[in-house]
């Protein structure tokens, strides 16, 4: 007899490179030890079985870029604001995430890190927290959305190296302007420690843009989002993450930052595997309109739109579970195709080994939904942390 030995039997498992109708997922502890169709995979003796026919599994939602949730910022840090953010995500599906700060005054970025960094170490209530992604303060002035000027600077890699040390080396994605003075240097830096860089809150030309890419730049923040407007003459930023393989991007798919038939045609030129359902949340998803924080700052939702006292967007409260579903309307994506930007895209774009996918020997992240897509369990490491 094996403790922690669980059988889920359900209608489809979409690995999320292929389909078990109907089909089976043994988890041991917190890993999956084998996955198939229910006639091929026995059923292990001495193990709790559940029996989910109407129900869809598929692998744990990986949020790379989130501000808060359930009425609590990434930027408050403390254990008790972290846990409701990890419990709120996986409502949702999500299963691990990068916790996002945004820029702010040197000291206030520095206790963030140094918390997230204790949080990422204690044994999280939902979601698991997978590393921090620092966006700003590297960013272009002239494209930095809701960050505050006063808190946006030059990239230095003097200063990256001290964050990456306070954060205890769990600085996993860094988002920077490409055509800014020292961000070559400075990406090179982080990408010696591991530190995945991405394009974002740009102003760069195609070929600043291209030239960060030629040296290992290969993830774009928010697609269309506080980056150059495209043109057919002066394509940008844009120009390059559309038209370039190499590149994963992130798009917020609510229908408000990027329209559905811009998410059609971004779907296109990216494919399926270059895609990152990302949601830029804030501490107002989940919650009722009204005001929240973001940051040392505050915005205003109105109809589940967020901006900030100068009327510009600021973050979202889109949830993944609900960017699945808006693609698949928007794009008309087979559902295993749309799946991969939840998940093994999002693992290989960052790196992460062991999630992402459903297949012996990974972590046992695991969503199922109903037919509607909507989520109805999620396991993290093997353990049930939201049912409804």
């Amino acid at each position: 007899m094996r403790d922690g030995l669980l059988i889920l039997d359900v209608g489809s498992v979409l690995t999320p490179f292929d389909k078990f109708s109907p089909g089976r997922v043994v988890v041991l502890g917190d890993r999956i030890e084998a996955a198939g169709t229910i006639s091929d995979v026995r059923i292990p003796a001495s193990a709790t079985r559940l029996d989910l026919p109407d129900l869809i599994l598929a692998p744990g939602f990986i949020e790379p870029h989130v501000h808060g949730c359930g009425g609590f910022d990434v930027m408050d840090a403390t254990p008790d604001s972290m846990n409701i953010i990890s419990k709120t995500l996986a409502k949702y599906g999500t299963t691990s995430f990068l916790p996002t700060t945004v820029s702010a005054p040197l000291d206030v970025l520095e206790v963030a890190l140094k918390r997230l960094a204790d949080f990422i170490h204690a044994e999280p209530a939902g979601a698991t927290p997978l590393g921090i992604h620092l966006e700003g303060p590297f960013l272009n002035v002239q494209k930095r959305g809701t960050h505050q000027p006063g808190n946006v600077c030059k990239p230095d890699p003097v200063l990256l190296l001290k964050w990456m040390q306070l954060s205890g080396g769990h600085l996993k994605l860094l988002t920077m302007a490409p055509e800014l003075a020292g961000a070559a240097l400075t990406a090179d830096r982080a990408r010696g420690a591991n530190v995945v860089v991405a394009m974002g809150h740009s102003d760069a030309t195609f070929s600043e843009s291209l030239e960060a890419v030629n040296a290992g730049t290969h993830y774009a923040v928010h697609t269309f989002n506080a980056m150059r407007q495209f043109s057919h003459r002066d394509p940008g930023i844009v120009g390059v993450v559309l038209s370039d393989d190499r590149i994963f991007a992130e798009v917020i798919a609510d229908g408000v930052h990027v329209a559905p038939e811009v998410v059609r045609i971004f779907a296109k030129a990216k494919g399926a595997t270059r895609i990152i359902l990302a949601t830029d949340a804030t501490s107002a998803t989940g919650m009722p309109d009204g005001q929240y924080a973001l940051g040392s700052g505050k915005v205003q939702v109105q109809g589940g739109v967020c901006r900030d006292a100068e009327g510009r967007l600021a973050g979202s409260t889109l949830t993944q579970d609900r960017a699945l579903r808006n693609l698949l309307e928007w794009t008309g994506l087979r559902l295993d195709d749309a799946l991969l930007g939840l998940t093994a895209n999002p693992a290989e774009a960052l790196a992460i080994d062991g999630r992402g996918r459903i297949e012996p020997g990974a972590v046992a992240d695991l969503t199922l939904m109903d037919k509607n897509l909507e989520v109805v369990r999620t396991y993290v490491s093997g353990k049930l942390v939201f049912a409804r």
